[in-house]
């Protein structure tokens, strides 16, 4: 049985000089490469990384991948990801990670994603393992002990052109 604190602590970095860009800021693509980089972290936590795809012969892939910027990360920044598992059926992981800037005290990021498990060698979706699927389960609701975080399940929300003329 693995014990993981809840909310996770998936990945912790400094924001170095190379991620800023032209405006000052950390790039936009180095918040998708955190949240990457905390979430194959988690995959190994919960037992579905390197060793899981070695031995079974199955792994995950991305289905759905949504991501909310909501504060500006400056060079030197300490960022920490804590990431949760919210969501388990037979085939779908359903994941939140949050960016937290601890320099700031403020979320800086939030990236959720479903991925579905699948079989590599007939490349195609497959259920879990039950052993895995049961432990998928009790982590979920370790997780939902705790209030959801901020935005989970949210959409984007485009403009809606005002100006346009439908006639």
């Amino acid at each position: 049985m693995i014990s993981l604190q809840t909310p996770y602590v998936s990945y912790q970095v400094r924001v170095p000089a190379e991620w800023i860009d032209v405006n000052g800021h950390m790039n936009a693509t180095r918040y998708h490469l955190v949240v990457y980089e905390a979430h194959y972290r988690y995959t190994q936590a919960i037992g579905l990384g390197d060793d899981y795809v070695a031995r079974t012969h199955c792994g995950k892939a991305v289905l759905e991948s949504h991501m909310r910027f909501e504060q500006e990360v400056s060079l030197g920044d300490e960022l920490e990801v804590r990431s949760w598992l919210l969501a388990v059926d037979a085939k779908r992981l359903h994941f939140f990670h949050e960016v937290m800037n601890l320099t700031t005290g403020r979320r800086a990021a939030a990236g959720e994603q479903v991925d579905i498990h699948i079989d590599l060698q007939a490349r195609k979706s497959a259920p879990l393992p039950e052993a895995a699927y049961a432990e998928l389960q009790r982590i979920v609701r370790s997780c939902l002990v705790l209030p959801k975080p901020p935005g989970v399940g949210s959409r984007i929300r485009p403009p809606v052109n005002p100006w346009f003329d439908h006639s």
